[in-house]
């Protein structure tokens, strides 16, 4: 495992952003020399005004209302999590309940948009004429090309057909877009994320600074994009001159074979890198970055952890607590779906909870099991039991709550938990996937998922489970498991399940999961709403923000919304 401190993403870029508040704050901010001009075909000339630029890019994935908190909200309702309080309908889209008005429908796709026009300015403004060499020139611009093929991606996989904006907006007139079809857009994103493949440096390359888009990153996202294409709402047998499985396929494979990526040989550990701020750049291809700089006047911190961590009760002041609040909840088929002995179970579904009061001021951690309240995602978590495999001797301790988080004071609600979006068991799964579509379950494609498997501490699926390998269906659904265990609550669940066709069937199993359990009462009926709600003709993309469709003249909304 290759682990180092974390050097903050935005860097220069904060430090200008950080001295331009400081600036405006004073009053000598208004003898500014008023010839000044930060416009767009002014910028990009040298290392700092891009890195500042690139640091507003990545704002727009860092924000609350991307994958600063609400994504993770808006990916549960499935059969791997579900919205956990009764009382509110918060983001209701977790449960099937949204409509082209909701907060999160429109902040979403708003966010982005916002984020690729950055993107937009950055490549029509960056000029290779103020570089020395070309590369890094190209350097730069596939960093920007990475990040508005991301911003596309994630807007396609939400949302299907979209305006493909590749100029930047000037005026009223440039919302007038109509939406691109989808193959238009995998088409783009595939163009440059090539680029960004061919011409950023590698996680390990002298000149790259962690946090940053890299080219083996590119190659995993090229993979997503291919096998998005695979299948719904396209279903492409060919896309960009290709079998988008064997395109898929062969871009894990750079990722594989490229030498310096591998799995953290501890799961936990994984996880606690991003909890503390330290980067893993084997196995972590890509992660959203915060830091928590309140202590700086900053607010670069996002909510992992808190709304997505494990739950803890405090009746009292909560300043400096590593504070939980969640909103989702793991659903009981995590209690079914672990083979015994795999390590990931406790991790990322611990049991407990944790409370501070007057009659305990250190904290008492409490046995939990599914359905009930306070049971949470552990995967991100904020504190542990200072004896997390025994509660007993945790609540025996002097301090049988302990806090993981750093750095440290930390702030109750904000965290600096980083999040992953691409991980290197993500591409062996996907290379399995890919593998297991065009020839079965071949011994490579096995070998991919015994190794995310291994890692987890259990013995290869020849071995223990044969029938899983027999033929093409039974390893599709074995993968389609291995996914759940692996990759669970970090945001891949609901479109993996959309592009298989296999959204309304598993709803169907976290429904049944739930009213069969030992601990259902029809008090617990509100933890299936997105069961209940789901409504196949509409559900399987989001519709188009309401505010979008006033601006825009060419906008229709979709006929089912």
């Amino acid at each position: 495992m290759k682990s180092i401190k974390i050097k903050s993403l935005y860097r220069k870029g904060l430090l200008i952003l950080g001295l331009l508040v400081a600036t405006l704050g004073c009053s000598d901010a208004l003898e500014l020399d008023p010839k000044t001009t930060w416009a767009a075909e002014n910028f990009y000339k040298n290392k700092t005004e891009i890195n500042a630029a690139l640091a507003g890019i990545h704002s727009s994935l860092s924000s609350g209302n991307t994958f600063g908190g609400v994504l993770q909200q808006m990916s549960s309702g499935t059969d791997e999590d579900y919205k956990l309080k009764s009382w509110n309908e918060n983001i209701p889209t977790s449960i099937m309940a949204h409509n082209p008005a909701s907060g999160e429908v429109q902040l979403l796709y708003q966010n982005f948009y916002q984020g690729i026009n950055n993107c937009n300015n950055f490549i029509k403004y960056i000029s290779p004429d103020n570089f020395e060499e070309e590369e890094e020139f190209n350097k730069y611009l596939g960093e920007a090309k990475f990040l508005r093929a991301f911003m596309y991606y994630h807007l396609t996989i939400w949302y299907n057909e979209v305006p493909l904006r590749l100029e930047p907006s000037v005026d009223q007139n440039s919302n007038h877009v109509a939406p691109s079809p989808v193959e238009d857009i995998y088409l783009q994103i595939i163009e440059d994320m090539t680029f960004a493949a061919e011409h950023l440096p590698g996680s390990f390359d002298s000149d790259y600074v962690a946090g940053h888009a890299n080219s083996m990153a590119a190659h995993a996202m090229l993979a997503k994009t291919y096998l998005k294409a695979a299948g719904y709402p396209l279903r492409a047998t060919e896309i960009n001159g290709r079998n988008p499985y064997e395109a898929a396929k062969e871009h894990c494979a750079v990722v594989m074979n490229e030498g310096n990526h591998g799995l953290n040989a501890d799961y936990k550990e994984l996880f606690l890198n991003y909890i503390q701020n330290r980067f893993d750049l084997s196995e972590t291809l890509f992660e959203i970055v915060y830091r928590n700089g309140t202590d700086l006047g900053l607010n670069i911190g996002g909510r992992i952890g808190y709304s997505n961590g494990l739950h803890i009760g405090i009746n009292g002041s909560r300043v400096g607590e590593p504070f939980a609040s969640p909103e989702i909840s793991p659903s009981p088929i995590h209690d079914e779906i672990y083979e015994e002995g795999d390590k990931r179970k406790t991790w990322n579904t611990p049991s407990y909870n944790g409370a501070k009061n007057k009659n305990f001021p250190n904290g008492k951690v409490n046995e939990l099991h599914a359905l009930q309240w306070g049971y949470t995602i552990g995967k991100f978590r904020r504190w542990d039991a200072i004896y997390p495999d025994d509660i007993e001797r945790t609540n025996a301790s002097a301090t049988p709550i302990i806090t993981l988080e750093t750095p440290q004071p930390i702030n109750q609600n904000i965290t600096g938990i980083n999040f992953p979006v691409l991980r290197f068991s993500d591409v062996l799964l996907m290379f399995a996937e890919a593998s297991n579509e065009l020839d079965g379950p071949t011994g490579e494609a096995i070998a991919a998922v015994d190794l995310v498997r291994n890692r987890a501490g259990l013995e290869n699926l020849g071995s223990v489970k044969p029938d899983a390998i027999a033929g093409k269906g039974a390893f599709f659904e074995e993968i389609v498991d291995e996914r759940l265990r692996e990759l669970c609550f970090e945001g891949h669940r609901k479109m993996d399940l959309i592009r298989w066709g296999l959204l309304e069937e598993k709803l169907t199993e976290l429904y049944e999961s739930i009213i069969y359990h030992p601990n259902y009462t029809p008090a617990s009926a509100f933890r299936y709403r997105c069961y209940t709600n789901f409504d196949p003709s509409k559900h399987l993309s989001l519709p188009y923000p309401q505010q979008e469709v006033l601006i825009n003249n060419l906008l229709e909304q979709k006929p089912e919304w």
